[in-house]
C-alpha cells in the first residue's frame, strides 16, 4: 500500500479512531499538585501511596524564599517523589506567567527546571502546567520542539481529548473548603471526558489562598477509592490519546488566568438606540411578586430582613405568596414544608380555628406595606379524605413526589372546608380592616394538574367553587383567582387550564348550582429548563417563554374572560428552589451572575408577549425567597444567603427604580421575545439589549448581556445612543451587577467561602450584596437631548443608567 494510500485512509477514519488508542474510560482522573509546595513530600506523597495513586508534581522554583524549607520542597525531596513512582512536571523556573515574556525567555524559564532535573538525575519532563492558566500562543511551538507531550490550563471544566488541544488541557481547582465544585467536577469524569485537578499545597504554607484543606483533601481521596476511580498522572494520557495527531487536528483557542478565559477577538459593537420622546405604554411592575413553599420562614430571623429589603425595593405595594398556609403541623420549617395548624376538630368533629401562625405571617407583610396573594391550601390533616402519612421528609436527592403525601388529598367534607375558609377571611377583615383585605388577592391550591392536587381535575373546580363562594360570602369585594396550573408549554398542562377557564365560564357552580364562577385574574405558571451539559450550566429560557406565550394564547382564546389579569403564579429558570447545586449541578447558575443577567433579559420579554398577545399581565411571581440556617451560597434558588443578598437581588433593586412609561429600544438586536421563544438564547451572539423608561422627573436604561451558555466570552461593547432627553444638565448614575460589583458570592469566594464568617467579614459581605455604582456619578450637559455613551458589558453583567433632571 502506498503512502498516500495510507494517509487518505488515515484521514477517512472518524477523529476518535485517529486521536485516541483506546477508548477513554469512565471515573479516569488526573491528579497534578503546582508550585513544589512542601506538604507534597511530607504529607500528599505518602498519602497517594497508600491509595495506588498516581499524579504529576509540577515544580518551580518559586521566588523569592525558594530556599525555605519550611514552604517549599528541596531538589532531593522532588527527586524522592520521582523515586515513589510520581511524575514530575515543568513550571518554569520561577512561576513566569509566560503571556508577560518573549519567546527566549520561554525557553530560558523551561529550561531552568529541565537543567535541575538532569543534575538531581530526574528524567526530562514531558510536561507543562502554566503559571497562573496563563497561556500565549508563543508556548505552543517551543513546547513541541522541546519533546512535551501534554500542558495543562485552568478553565474548570472537564478535559476532552476530541476537542480541547493537547497543550491547553483545562482543570479544576481544589483550593478552599467548598467542596461543592470538586464534587461535581468528579462525577463529570464519564462519557469520553477526563477530570483533572489541580492542587496547591496540603496545606500551602506559602499561599494560603489556594490552600486545600488536609482533611477535605483526604475526603477526595476517599471518595476516588471508594468509587473506583482510576487515578493517574498527566503523562499516563498518553496511554489513551495520541497528542501527536491530537495536536494536528485540534485548534488551539488561548486562555487566560483561572477561569480559563479564551483570549478571543473583540466581539462586534453592538448599537442600541433609544428615544426617550417615544413612550409606548406604562411600565408593570410586574417584578414585585415573590414566593416561597416555607412560610413559617417569613417571621424568622432572616426572613423579616428579606422582607424588609424587598418592600423598600419597590415604589408600590409587593405581593407576596406562600404554600401551607392551611398545612397541620407544629410550625417548625425545613426544605418544601411549612405548617400553621389552622384547622383541627375536636373529639366531637366540631371545628377549632387558631389563627395565630397566619396572623404572625400576615402580620409580617402587612406591616412592611406588602400584600399577601393568599394560596388557599393546603388541607388539614383532619380535612383529608387520607391524611396518613401526613408530614413528608423530603431532602434534596429524594424523589420529588415523595412530597406528596395526606395533605394534597381532597377534603372528605366540602362543607367544612368552606366554612373554614369563610371565618379565614371574616377573621383578616376583622383584624385588619375591610379595606386592607380587599387589597389582597386570594387563590385556590398551588399546581392542581400535578401530585399537588391528588383529586380529579373536576374535584379541583369543585374545591374552587367551595373556595371562592367562602370568600366572596364572606367580603364582596374580595378578589379570587387560580388555577395556578404548571407551564402550558406541556399540552396537560395546557388541557388543564383550558378546562378550568371554560368552567369557569360555561359550568354549573359545585357550591351554588349555578352557572358559572367567580374569577377576578387568571394565574399559571412558567419555568425554563437548566441543563448541565459539557462541564457548565446551560440555561432555557425558550422554555418559560412558550410556557407564557401558551398561557397568553388560551386565554386569549376565551373573549369574556381575555380582559381579566394574569398573574404568573411562579415564574422561573426552573422547577424547584429546594434543590440545591450541590446534587443538582444544573442549579449552579444560582449563586452568580447567571441567575441576575437571566431575570433582567426574560423580563422584558413577559412584557413583550403580553404586547403581543394583548393580555393584561399584573404580575411575575419570582419563586425565591431564603432558605433559613442553611450553608452558604449551598445553591438554592434564592435572594439571599443567611441574610447576605445575591446578585440577582439586585437586579429588582435596578428594575425597582424603573418607572413611568416604556420606551422602544432599536439597534442591530440579535433576539426578541419570539425569537427567544421559539430556539432560547443559543446562537453565537448573546442577547444584549435594554429596557428603557421615563417619566417625569428621570429617564433610565437597563442593559443586558446574557447567554444561556454559561461560558467565558469577551466583554461587550455597546454603543448607546439617546435621545429625546430634556437640555440641560441631567445627572447620571451607573449601577452595575458583574462579577466584581453588587455581587456577595464572588467576595465570599474571596474570603476563602467561609461557612462561619466572623462579624467583620459578615458586615463585609452584606455590604458586597448590595447594588453598587460601577464608577461616581457625575453631571452631563446636553444641548439638544442627544446623549452617546460607550459601555463595556461583561457576559452576563446587567447596567443600569439613570438620568435625573437637574
Amino acid at each position: 500500500m502506498s503512502l498516500i494510500t495510507c494517509l487518505f485512509l488515515s484521514s477517512m477514519q472518524p477523529l476518535e479512531a485517529q486521536i485516541l488508542k483506546q477508548p477513554i474510560p469512565d471515573h479516569l482522573v488526573v491528579l497534578t499538585f503546582d508550585d513544589a509546595a512542601v506538604t507534597h513530600a511530607t504529607y500528599v506523597a505518602p498519602l497517594l501511596k497508600k491509595y495506588g495513586f498516581g499524579a504529576t508534581f509540577f515544580v518551580c522554583e518559586f521566588p523569592p524564599d525558594f530556599a525555605d524549607s519550611t514552604k517549599y520542597m528541596s531538589w532531593l525531596q522532588i527527586r524522592q517523589l520521582q523515586q515513589m513512582g510520581f511524575e514530575i512536571g515543568n513550571h518554569t523556573g520561577s512561576h513566569t506567567h509566560l503571556n508577560t515574556i518573549d519567546s527566549t525567555h520561554i525557553v530560558r524559564e523551561l529550561e531552568v527546571i529541565e537543567d535541575r532535573c538532569s543534575h538531581y538525575g530526574i528524567s526530562k519532563p514531558a510536561t507543562f502546567a502554566y503559571p497562573a492558566y496563563d497561556t500565549d500562543p508563543l508556548a505552543l511551538p517551543i513546547l513541541e520542539r522541546k519533546g512535551y507531550r501534554f500542558a495543562r490550563v485552568g478553565g474548570s471544566r472537564p478535559y476532552d481529548p476530541l476537542t480541547d488541544h493537547p497543550y491547553l488541557i483545562p482543570s479544576y481547582s481544589t483550593s478552599g473548603t467548598d467542596t461543592t465544585q470538586t464534587m461535581q467536577a468528579l462525577r463529570m469524569a464519564k462519557d469520553g471526558k477526563i477530570v483533572v485537578l489541580t492542587v496547591h499545597g496540603v496545606p500551602d504554607y506559602a499561599h494560603d489562598w489556594v490552600t486545600t484543606p488536609p482533611a477535605i483533601f483526604e475526603t477526595y481521596l476517599k471518595y476516588l477509592s471508594e468509587n473506583h476511580y482510576q487515578v493517574v498522572g498527566l503523562q499516563a494520557l498518553s496511554d489513551f490519546i495520541d497528542p501527536e495527531v491530537a495536536m494536528m487536528k485540534i485548534n488551539p483557542v488561548w486562555t487566560l488566568g483561572s477561569q480559563g478565559t479564551p483570549v478571543l477577538a473583540p466581539s462586534p459593537t453592538t448599537h442600541l438606540d433609544v428615544d426617550f420622546s417615544q413612550p409606548s405604554g406604562p411600565v408593570k411592575p410586574i417584578y414585585a411578586w415573590f414566593g416561597y413553599d416555607e412560610p413559617n420562614y417569613t417571621y424568622m430571623k432572616d426572613g423579616r430582613k428579606l422582607l424588609t429589603e424587598l418592600a423598600a425595593l419597590s415604589p408600590v405595594p409587593v405581593y407576596v405568596r406562600t404554600h401551607n398556609l392551611l398545612t397541620s403541623g407544629d410550625g417548625i420549617p425545613s426544605l418544601k414544608w411549612g405548617s400553621t395548624n389552622a384547622y383541627t376538630e375536636d373529639a366531637d368533629g366540631n371545628p377549632v380555628y387558631n389563627w395565630k401562625v397566619t396572623d404572625s405571617i400576615f402580620d409580617t407583610y402587612v406591616q412592611r406595606g406588602m400584600k399577601p396573594l393568599v394560596e388557599i391550601g393546603f388541607m388539614p390533616e383532619a380535612l383529608s379524605s387520607n391524611p396518613i402519612p401526613y408530614r413528608h421528609d423530603w431532602q434534596p436527592g429524594n424523589q420529588y413526589a415523595n412530597i406528596f403525601t395526606g395533605w394534597a388529598y381532597p377534603p372528605k367534607d366540602y362543607q367544612k372546608w368552606g366554612e373554614l375558609i369563610h371565618q379565614w377571611v371574616l377573621h383578616c377583615v376583622e383584624r385588619y380592616g375591610q379595606a386592607e383585605v380587599e387589597s389582597w388577592l386570594w387563590e385556590v391550591w398551588n399546581e392542581p394538574n400535578i401530585g399537588y392536587w391528588q383529586g380529579t381535575a373536576d374535584e379541583y373546580q369543585k374545591l374552587y367553587d367551595f373556595s371562592a363562594e367562602a370568600v366572596k360570602r364572606a367580603l364582596p369585594g374580595a378578589r379570587i383567582g387560580g388555577p395556578h396550573s404548571t407551564g402550558p408549554g406541556w399540552d396537560k398542562a395546557a388541557a388543564f387550564l383550558d378546562s378550568f377557564l371554560y368552567h369557569v365560564e360555561h359550568g354549573t357552580n359545585y357550591a351554588t348550582g349555578q352557572k358559572g364562577s367567580p374569577l377576578d385574574f387568571i394565574a399559571f405558571h412558567a419555568k425554563g429548563a437548566p441543563q448541565y451539559v459539557d462541564g457548565h450550566v446551560r440555561m432555557n429560557m425558550g422554555a418559560q417563554l412558550n410556557d407564557i406565550a401558551r398561557g397568553f394564547e388560551i386565554v386569549a382564546s376565551h373573549s369574556r374572560l381575555k380582559h381579566l389579569p394574569i398573574i404568573i403564579g411562579e415564574s422561573d429558570p426552573e422547577g424547584c428552589a429546594a434543590c440545591s447545586m450541590d446534587i443538582y449541578p444544573h442549579n449552579g447558575y444560582r449563586n452568580g451572575t447567571m441567575y441576575s443577567s437571566y431575570t433582567a433579559a426574560a423580563f422584558p420579554r413577559k412584557m413583550e408577549l403580553a404586547d403581543h398577545y394583548g393580555i393584561n399581565l399584573l404580575g411575575a411571581v419570582t419563586w425565591a425567597f431564603e432558605f433559613e440556617d442553611q450553608p452558604w451560597f449551598h445553591g438554592f434558588r434564592d435572594l439571599a444567603t443567611n441574610g447576605v443578598d445575591k446578585p440577582v437581588l439586585n437586579v429588582f433593586r435596578m428594575m425597582g427604580q424603573l418607572s413611568g412609561s416604556r420606551v422602544k429600544v432599536t439597534g442591530n438586536l440579535a433576539y426578541d421575545a419570539m425569537t427567544i421563544r421559539d430556539s432560547s438564547v443559543r446562537g453565537p451572539a448573546p442577547d444584549i439589549s435594554a429596557l428603557a423608561t421615563v417619566d417625569d422627573h428621570q429617564a433610565a436604561v437597563m442593559l443586558w448581556n446574557y447567554h444561556d451558555d454559561d461560558l467565558p466570552a469577551p466583554d461587550a461593547t455597546i454603543k448607546l445612543t439617546l435621545t429625546g432627553l430634556p437640555s440641560g444638565r441631567l445627572f447620571m448614575e451607573h449601577f452595575r451587577i458583574d462579577r466584581d460589583h453588587s455581587n456577595a458570592y464572588t467576595y465570599w469566594q474571596k474570603l476563602g467561602s467561609p461557612q462561619y464568617p466572623n462579624a467583620k467579614q459578615y458586615a463585609e459581605l452584606e455590604e458586597s450584596g448590595q447594588l453598587e455604582l460601577l464608577e461616581s456619578p457625575e453631571w452631563i450637559n446636553t444641548s439638544d437631548g442627544r446623549i452617546i455613551l460607550t459601555i463595556i458589558l461583561p457576559r452576563q453583567g446587567v447596567s443600569l443608567l439613570k438620568f435625573t433632571r437637574d
